[in-house]
């Protein structure tokens, strides 16, 4: 009986122990699932931002030569540069391709920009309307 209850007290001693003492070598954190799903990105509503692969790609299915350069170009001319030397930058979702060409044709004239110019800021405007409608599918 006396070896029995030695015993016990010696496993209840060891697991108290064990429960107390300071791991050293404990188990890495679980990683997070990682979603298949694309992750959401946010985007001005008025569609003026830098552009990414995901407007490279939208563009280059109609201009084959569109570069990333380029459409970083157009973005500059649009937001910084010629573009807001006179008014604001517009809402680029707010009208259509053909309005667009329209508008740039004026306006290239009026800001003085050259004709690769022009095409630089044309091409990031689809670009940015084209990732938009790809996204509303």
């Amino acid at each position: 009986m006396k070896t029995r209850i030695l015993l016990s007290i010696t496993a209840l001693a060891g697991m108290m122990a064990c429960h107390t003492s300071k791991k050293t070598g404990s188990a890495p954190a679980p990683t997070p699932a990682v979603s298949d799903t694309k992750p959401l990105v946010s985007r001005p509503a008025n569609g003026i931002y830098p552009p990414g692969q995901e407007e490279l790609a939208a563009i280059q299915a109609r201009f084959r030569d569109a570069s990333l350069d380029q459409l970083k170009k157009g973005h500059m001319i649009y937001s910084l540069g010629a573009c807001i030397q006179c008014h604001k930058a517009m809402n680029i979702y707010q009208r259509s391709e053909a309005q667009w060409a329209g508008i740039l044709e004026d306006m290239a004239q009026r800001a003085g920009i050259t004709a690769e110019q022009k095409d630089a800021v044309y091409k990031y405007i689809l670009a940015v309307k084209a990732v938009k409608a790809g996204e509303s599918k």
